[in-house]
């Protein structure tokens, strides 16, 4: 049995922390329709799971945008996205805060694990949602949609991102990934990381499961009983 007293938690946010509304995504849809003319109709499941920069890319090609301007569009938008979004945001009442998400969060801190952030928003843009419930601080250190264009390949940076951040390397085997969707599975699975997902929504919980998550849940209320299973797994 592995030693489980240090291990490195890493939370996603949109739909695992929070649930992050519609105004992103209707952003989006916008400031590339200002480039296009054509609106990319951006739907949950052309965000969800996938990092800002792959986001922008796919609405700008799917909106017939050139390959020759593509690369500094997408910049473009990537840098004006998380000050337009500090207008609206909070605004949106469709933003919420998931509690047993920041419960098991605080329980993870009680049993002396490290906690992180691994999101593919860019880091403004994160700041942002999570500054409006007052959890940005809550987290000494992440990795986001600017530091790799994949989510797995920022599971990968995070070994080097906790020694430089929180001055201790953590490695794989010794981390756990808490995402709500597939490509969270597939990019904890890459890594050799353990994943717990939380699924929300019972019609893509199936889907989810055929992937091979380490753990997958509908809420992260039972605290006690995931504290374990991480204890021991």
């Amino acid at each position: 049995m592995r030693n489980r007293s240090k291990q490195l938690i890493l939370f996603d946010i949109d739909g695992t922390l929070i649930n992050p509304g519609t105004s992103g995504r209707k952003l989006l849809n916008l400031m590339v329709k200002d480039i296009s003319n054509c609106s990319p109709k951006l739907k949950y499941e052309d965000v969800a799971g996938f990092t800002d920069p792959i986001i922008v890319e796919q609405a700008l090609r799917r909106t017939g945008v050139k390959e020759n301007v593509l690369s500094s569009k997408i910049n473009e938008i990537l840098e004006d996205y998380p000050k337009r979004l500090k207008k609206i945001y909070n605004n949106d009442e469709g933003v919420f805060v998931y509690n047993d998400a920041i419960k098991f969060a605080k329980a993870c801190k009680v049993q002396g694990w490290e906690i992180g952030l691994l999101s593919g928003n860019v880091r403004k843009a994160a700041k942002i949602k999570l500054d409006r419930f007052n959890l940005w601080q809550m987290f000494p250190f992440g990795l986001f949609g600017d530091d790799a264009r994949s989510r797995e390949d920022l599971v990968w940076l995070a070994e080097e991102a906790s020694w430089i951040s929180i001055g201790e390397s953590f490695t794989h085997d010794r981390m756990v990934l808490v995402g709500d969707t597939v490509h969270d599975v597939s990019a904890a699975k890459l890594n050799n990381v353990r994943s717990l997902i939380v699924c929300r929504y019972p019609e893509r919980f199936t889907d989810i499961q055929k992937i091979g998550p380490t753990w997958l849940v509908n809420s992260l209320k039972n605290t006690e009983r995931i504290v374990q299973w991480l204890k021991v797994e």
